[in-house]
């Protein structure tokens, strides 16, 4: 029992390997048997609520198979189900690759390329319909089989709960403030399909300047918002944001483009000026599939007059109008004294 039990274990460890590991081969033969993939992962797990999985959402997949020799031998196409999708392969190992809610990818049969390298837009997504991709190694295809591929998002989530008035100085208090914009402000709009190792060529939002019409508005910008932010109040409205992953670990807040983390910025109207919160993302960078879940924003002073930086504050002057009105005297009952 204990040799059938190694013997076991050591072809396991041979199967379960890296892209960049040796495994054993199984050889191509001449005969055919059908794969059935189905797509496991985000799809069944709930990220964003109890009743709201929208950003879960199914629309469909297309699956390539390759060989031992790194060819592409077998694709389904675009098909709306996500499991049992059959497709008929040589025996041999095989690397598969799974890409969900994703524009056609268009890959000739016997070609090496592979969906590790091509290129994903922000674009590509909406709310309800997140790109994923997923890839399955070195996977042994003997016979008939069943093999489950895992699909991840290509986007990272991030979601602000609730924004709270704490200023630390009491003469500030009183300052009206209202809340206009919320918005993502630095964010990589590309991203390969394999995300590893990939650098943005494409960016929205450089420094926290909204375009017109802001780019991908849907994922990155709530607007029209006008909420009135008085001193101890809760803005409890949840809002919700979908970006690529940012893997920049230096960050800048030059008025020169470059290469910078990824913020989250309110935009506010303080007493009639424009005052910005920009609050970067933490972490070494944007990871795909993340949610970055910010429970509450505190505002403890007035913003900047920068949308990419904290400095400098915008002024806290108030400006006061009246007009004087000048009234009759008013007139006592008149009464007499005796002394």
């Amino acid at each position: 029992m204990k040799t059938r039990y190694f013997a076991a274990a050591a072809l396991f460890a041979a199967l379960s390997v890296s892209c960049k590991g040796d495994y054993e081969a199984i050889p191509e033969t001449s005969g055919t048997v059908t794969l059935s993939v189905s797509l496991g992962g985000p799809l069944t797990k709930v990220l964003r609520g109890n009743s709201d999985t929208a950003d879960m959402s199914f629309h469909n997949a297309q699956i390539f198979v390759y060989n031992n020799a790194g060819k592409l031998e077998a694709k389904s196409g675009p098909v709306t189900r996500q499991d049992g999708i059959e497709l008929s392969v040589i025996a041999g190992t095989k690397t598969i690759w799974a890409l969900v809610n994703a524009p056609q990818l268009d890959l000739g049969i016997g070609s090496s390329e592979t969906p590790e390298a091509k290129v994903s837009l922000l674009s590509d997504n909406t709310p309800a319909s997140l790109v994923m991709s997923g890839c399955k190694l070195n996977e042994p295809v003997g016979s008939d089989k069943n093999v489950s591929v895992q699909v991840k998002h290509i986007a990272a989530k991030v979601v602000l709960d609730k924004i709270v008035r704490q200023f630390t100085d009491a003469n500030l208090s009183e300052v009206p403030m209202k809340l206009k914009k919320i918005y993502m402000s630095n964010v990589a709009a590309d991203c390969s399909y394999g995300c590893d190792g990939y650098t943005p060529a494409q960016w929205n939002c450089k420094m926290g300047v909204l375009s017109s019409p802001a780019e991908n508005a849907a994922l990155l910008l709530d607007d029209g918002l006008d909420a009135d932010l008085d001193e101890g109040d809760e803005y409890n409205t949840a809002h919700t944001f979908y970006v690529y992953p940012n893997p920049t670990a230096a960050d800048s807040e030059s008025d020169s483009w470059c290469e910078r983390k990824t913020r989250l910025v309110l935009e506010c109207d303080y007493n009639g000026r424009t005052a910005y919160y920009p609050v970067t993302i933490k972490g070494a960078g944007i990871e795909r599939n993340k949610v970055y879940h910010i429970s509450e924003l505190a505002l403890k002073r007035p913003g900047s007059v920068k949308p990419d930086s904290k400095e400098p504050q915008v002024s806290s002057d108030v400006t006061c109008t009246f007009d004087i009105t000048v009234a009759d005297w008013e007139t006592e009952t008149p009464y007499t004294e005796e002394f």
